[in-house]
This record gives C-alpha cells, sequence and structure tokens, in this order.
C-alpha cells in the first residue's frame, strides 16, 4: 500500500482541523502519516514581525517524510510561514509530488500560494494541486473532493509509485 505524508503547521488549530480532515478521508485507502511541525509558541506579535520577512524560518523540530506523496497543510501569514519555510528549506522533494492545503482568513492568498509553489518547484518537487481554505468556513464538501481527486490521481498514475 502507498503512503501518504500530511505534514502540517497550525499555530490557532484551524490547519490541524484541516489536516485531520484529509487524514481521515486518505486512511480509508492509503497507509497516511500525519506530521506536525512543532515550534517555539511565540507571542503573536512575534509571529506577525515575522510574517513580513520573506523567506525566514524559525527552529522547527526534525521531520521527515518518506513517502512519494506528500500533503503540505499551512496557515496563510503575511508574505511567509516561518516553520513552513524552515521545513521546506530542511526536507528533500526532489520528485516527490505535492499537494499545498492553505488556510486563510484575509486576502490575496493565490498569491501566497504561488510564492511557496514556486518554493517547492525550485527544490524540484512536483506541485500538483492547490486548495484554498477560508479558516471562517471550513467547507467540509470542498476537503472532501479535494482528498477524492488526490486518491484518484494517486491510484490511476504509476508515477506515485
Amino acid at each position: 500500500m502507498l503512503d501518504i505524508d500530511i505534514v502540517y503547521f497550525s499555530w490557532t488549530g484551524n490547519t490541524k482541523k484541516v489536516a485531520k480532515l484529509i487524514f481521515n478521508e486518505l486512511k480509508r485507502d492509503f497507509k497516511v502519516n500525519l506530521i506536525e511541525i512543532k515550534s517555539k509558541n511565540y507571542p503573536y506579535i512575534i509571529w506577525l514581525l515575522l510574517s513580513f520577512i520573506p523567506n525566514i524560518g524559525v527552529k522547527i523540530n526534525s521531520v521527515k517524510v518518506n513517502s512519494k506523496v506528500i500533503v503540505i497543510c499551512m496557515p496563510k501569514w503575511t508574505f511567509n510561514c516561518p516553520p513552513i519555510t524552515s521545513f521546506l528549506k530542511q526536507v528533500d522533494l526532489e520528485n516527490k509530488v505535492i499537494y499545498l492545503v492553505i488556510t486563510y482568513g484575509g486576502f490575496d492568498e493565490k498569491r501566497y500560494a504561488r510564492y511557496y509553489a514556486n518554493k517547492i518547484k525550485r527544490k524540484k518537487g512536483i506541485v500538483k494541486d492547490i486548495l484554498l481554505i477560508k479558516r471562517s468556513k471550513i467547507d467540509e464538501e470542498q476537503i472532501k473532493k479535494f482528498t477524492e481527486k488526490i486518491a484518484n490521481e494517486v491510484k490511476s498514475t504509476a508515477t506515485f509509485k
């Protein structure tokens, strides 16, 4: 059975909720590893300041991904999510198939998604799809459709094997 790694960072719990919904859908057909990125719990003002500095990271736990397929779940902050930036700096994504899931509350989420998709592509990862989820209205049906798409693509594509 093919493994899928779901890697997430969540500060308020919204992204964690989305990651768990994806996990619960995918575990029906795959061996799924749910991996949390952990960092020091800085006060909001520190996170806000760090989010204004593109490409800056913070110290995180060691995160190992072994699967060919990775779902990365993250919040949209101003310009940068430092724990995710650190994760992308430490992980080997070459020829890994990536599904990017971004929870957001404000605006400009598409630009933010392109920014992180490009970071992944520079690490030679293959960004297959991006899901943008409004935090104030976590749409479980939208998440279910996204996970069905992942499952169908993984099952039907020899590239993942």
